[in-house]
């Protein structure tokens, strides 16, 4: 997906509120689901700690911020292998905008896994991890990011799980995470063994993100980020935005919501408008995995993606690909931009699993 443009000067006066404003705005988002029954799940119902299905352990790495730098950037993560087998495929998983690792942790549905548990499940380990301005990695001020930082990284992580004897990788991103990585393989062939894309990877509604792009402010600015300090190139989604854009309230559980809008993250954010050239798909040549949420705004609707079913969605993706990605797509009904948060997520990470298996594994 297109990145959000650094705003100007003068957007930033227009769109900026002052914090007591933006407080009170979130304040109006949170109080009426502390009202409903579901909201007083506590925390451990939506993002699970430590999977049941996996043996996890903290995961950190030094990482050069740009072609040449040193190595003085801290990612941290989570690495999460099955319990009792030796997994040889890994899938790099790579979050969105606004998000942090916990977004492949997050339980849409209480009781339902989290993508992480789906993964074990199948015998697939996974490292989650903060990408580099977000949760626990380093924060570097925005001067230091180039427009391929952020595949820089992915990268580097990338060989030093291949470092660490995992025959196969898979990476496996979320929205500006799917862009990313599907900039990754293109530019760099055998990288990697398959691509998984979500909320990504079939043409998007430019529209609709022209619309919410004006959402966006300096992280600075955001009542739940000041206290990090980071400078002006790094933004963040206002507070309640989650909800119209990213959620199909059909399917959505209301503490999942709150917990989402109080855990916001900022991101810095290629500034080349033409970051993400879907003309560069034909250059990937590893098996693709695309999945869309039947209710998401930023693919579905005007000039982008016809949602309508599983056959317009492949039709309309299928062209962006050669024929060595054996592109599949799964259409998820009743469900927005951000599929983990939603009941229905389960239903694409079995796929996900199954297609592994199949695609990556070779059946075995």
């Amino acid at each position: 997906m297109p990145a959000p443009p650094a705003p100007t000067l003068q957007e930033n006066q227009m769109a900026l509120r002052p914090r007591a404003l933006a407080a009170a705005a979130a304040a109006a988002l949170v109080l009426p689901l502390l009202g409903s029954p579901a909201a007083a799940a506590p925390a451990s119902a939506a993002h699970s700690g430590g999977p049941a299905r996996a043996n996890c352990a903290p995961f950190t790495s030094q990482v050069a911020a740009t072609e040449g730098a040193p190595a003085d950037q801290r990612i941290a993560g989570t690495l999460c292998t099955p319990r009792g087998t030796r997994a040889t495929t890994v899938q790099l998983l790579v979050h969105g905008g606004t998000y942090d690792r916990d977004y492949w942790t997050v339980r849409g549905r209480t009781g339902g896994p989290s993508y992480v548990e789906a993964a074990a499940g199948a015998g697939h380990a996974t490292l989650a991890f903060d990408r580099l301005g977000t949760g626990a990695s380093s924060a570097p001020h925005s001067s230091r990011f180039s427009d391929t930082t952020h595949e820089l990284v992915t990268l580097q992580l990338i060989r030093t799980l291949r470092d660490r004897g995992y025959r196969k990788v898979v990476l496996v991103g979320h929205s500006f995470g799917a862009t990313l990585a599907r900039m990754l393989v293109a530019k760099n062939p055998g990288a990697v063994d398959g691509l998984v894309l979500t909320g990504e990877g079939a043409p998007p509604n430019l529209a609709a993100f022209e619309e919410m792009f004006h959402l966006y402010v300096a992280a600075g600015q955001h009542p739940l980020l000041a206290r990090r300090g980071l400078d002006d190139g790094y933004l963040a989604l206002r507070t309640g935005a989650k909800a119209s854009w990213f959620y199909d309230p059909r399917t959505t559980e209301p503490h999942v919501l709150l917990r989402d809008e109080l855990t916001t993250e900022p991101g810095v954010y290629p500034t080349d408008p033409a970051y993400g050239d879907i003309s560069l798909n034909q250059r990937i040549r590893v098996p693709v995995l695309v999945v869309v949420g039947q209710g998401d705004k930023l693919i579905c609707g005007g000039q982008g993606t016809d949602c309508s079913s599983p056959a317009t969605l492949k039709a309309a993706a299928a062209p962006l690909y050669g024929p060595e990605a054996r592109l599949e797509t799964v259409l998820v009904p009743a469900t927005g931009h951000s599929l983990n948060v939603h009941r229905t997520a389960p239903t694409w990470y079995a796929y996900a699993q199954d297609w592994t298996k199949r695609r990556v594994d070779g059946g075995r």
